[in-house]
């Protein structure tokens, strides 16, 4: 498997990853730019699934999308409950939620002082 990762810009995998999830009907996308904000990453991805279910098949379609290009997460939380999952791929970090979770949560307020732009 080829270091992809080592040639793609955050913005770049970003991008890529942004293109799954279209593919895989997540709903209410939000990016989060947090370049010079954070150490945390450079990005930060929202979607939701409409289901636990829903949730499982976002993470996987982004796993296998990401792990075909060399591409794999650092760490992944929460893949077996599905209702929050979590993907760290160092620059980009990618929170998946059911709606449920994701209206109880309300991550966006965390970092309202950021660049969010929501994906149509």
């Amino acid at each position: 498997m080829s270091n992809t990762k080592a040639r793609l810009t955050p913005r770049e995998l970003t991008q890529m990853t942004l293109e799954i999830l279209e593919g895989v009907k997540s709903l209410d996308l939000v990016e989060i730019d947090l370049k010079g904000e954070s150490a945390l990453a450079d990005f930060i991805l929202l979607a939701s699934g409409t289901s636990t279910a829903h949730a499982r098949g976002i993470h996987d379609r982004v796993y296998y999308g990401l792990k075909q290009h060399g591409i794999l997460p650092l760490g992944v939380e929460g893949e077996s409950e599905g209702e929050w999952i979590l993907m760290d791929y160092d620059s980009m970090i990618l929170h998946i939620f059911t709606e449920e979770a994701r209206e109880a949560y309300r991550f966006e307020e965390l970092h309202q002082r950021a660049q969010q732009r929501r994906i149509e």
